[in-house]
């Protein structure tokens, strides 16, 4: 049973990354995170951290 106000974020990674000036936070399911990660550098964003939310 969750709390009414609770976000539903359970499982999820948020990633955020920058390339030159520019600021990207991608929030993706933990089962994706790798192949998100690794689409993200190969577009060259730079991964300043990947959290557990």
């Amino acid at each position: 049973m969750s709390h009414p106000g609770a976000p539903a974020v359970i499982g999820q990674i948020r990633i955020y990354c920058h390339q030159n000036k520019e600021f990207l936070l991608v929030e993706v399911s933990s089962r994706d995170a790798l192949q998100r990660i690794k689409e993200l550098k190969d577009q060259g964003w730079d991964i300043e951290a990947e959290i557990p939310v």
